[in-house]
């Protein structure tokens, strides 16, 4: 019987299910220091009578500052998962060394 390797869909989700969940987490922790951070900037412009462009300006900032740590996580997610997709696609063919040559042979033997 000749072992074979098939890379389904499911399979693949399955393995990324770590790195999925990761970056969910990930995400829903920048919305909510996103959140507090916007409260505070709100609780601080009323005690201190800020000006409407001070405040627009502090949450400008803050939604800047969260989506470029957004894009990061995607993009580590992206690299992660072109990783492990490079590590589980067949390499049936390619590499030719001894102990894949032995392993046919007694594959073939039987």
């Amino acid at each position: 019987m000749t072992p074979s390797t098939s890379l389904t869909l499911q399979g693949f989700l399955q393995g990324l299910h770590a790195n999925a969940m990761g970056l969910v987490v990930s995400i829903i922790t920048i919305m909510v220091i996103l959140f507090v951070v916007r409260w505070f900037i709100n609780k601080v412009a009323k005690s201190n009578d800020m000006d409407d462009s001070e405040v627009a300006s502090a949450r400008s900032w803050a939604n800047s500052i969260a989506g470029a740590v957004t894009c990061i996580a995607l993009i580590v997610f992206a690299i992660n998962a072109a990783t492990y997709t490079t590590n589980v696609i067949p390499r049936t063919g390619l590499d030719r060394s001894s102990i894949n040559q032995d392993m046919d042979a007694n594959i073939q033997k039987r």
